[in-house]
């Protein structure tokens, strides 16, 4: 069965990556087998990546230069059942080759179809805003997990980015779902109501996770900013609240 999930959000600074980055580690610690595909050039999540000891360095632009294969472009993390498909920054030129031409959309979609049956997961890393590397990770889910922060306009951005799944859907002719609006940084329920009227918190209530992401220090100590928060310290309430989102996934996704 084909799960891929692409975290994503319009708006920068949302903390998109570093939900990818954990939401994945969290399912291999729940004994998943994880492929998280990096596919923005900023390459946040990848610099966590740990290259096999064979002196694998390839990534994602090799793959969709069609130089290397995705498995010989795979590398092994530290955390057992965790697998990465890095990016950097040349992906940044090659996507403004593949802008234009709506069939590219789809590049990616196939891409990981080669690989998706090897795992129990594949979470893919949108970048922001509504350019081609976005529309590309989108396209190639079948559902989408959108990260935001109560001080923001949330509603205003996630109706946007619906919009941009209407137009997969009805372009690519893919039953793009969503999987859920995952709060970050966000303490209490009163956040989340702050910004928006009670009518329409509750049409969107429904896709909303159980568990948020609280303001913990832990995001923010430059040593735990770029790998999971689990291995810095488990028992912190922001790994605490990764740990429950997956839960809630393997529970969606009906993973064993």
């Amino acid at each position: 069965m084909r799960n891929v999930l692409t975290v994503s959000g319009l708006k920068g600074g949302t903390g998109k990556s570093t939900t990818a980055l954990n939401l994945s580690a969290c399912l291999a610690l729940y004994e998943q087998k994880v492929l998280l595909v990096d596919s923005d050039p900023q390459a946040r999540a990848s610099q966590w990546c740990k290259m096999n000891s064979n002196g694998n360095d390839h990534d994602l632009v090799q793959v969709l230069a069609g130089r290397i294969s995705v498995p010989d472009a795979v590398c092994t993390t530290d955390i057992d059942g965790l697998y990465m498909l890095p990016a950097g920054f040349d992906l940044f030129p090659m996507s403004l080759k593949l802008t234009g031409r709506m069939d590219n959309e789809k590049l990616l979609r196939l891409v990981i179809d080669e690989i998706t049956h090897d795992y129990d997961m594949v979470i893919c890393d949108a970048p922001s805003s509504c350019g081609y590397l976005s529309l590309a990770a989108l396209t190639a889910a079948d559902w989408i997990a959108a990260v935001v922060i109560p001080d923001q306009d949330w509603v205003g951005d996630f109706h946007s980015l619906m919009k941009i799944v209407r137009y997969i859907r009805q372009s690519h002719n893919i039953p793009l779902g969503i999987s859920g609006i995952l709060f970050n940084r966000c303490n209490s329920e009163k956040q989340i109501e702050n910004r928006v009227i009670p009518e329409v918190l509750e049409q969107i209530r429904p896709l909303i996770y159980k568990t948020m992401i609280p303001d913990d220090e832990i995001l923010d100590k430059e040593e735990a900013g770029f790998s999971p928060l689990a291995v810095h310290d488990i028992k912190a309430p922001a790994s605490q609240a990764y740990l429950a989102v997956a839960r809630e996934i393997i529970r969606a996704f009906n993973l064993k």
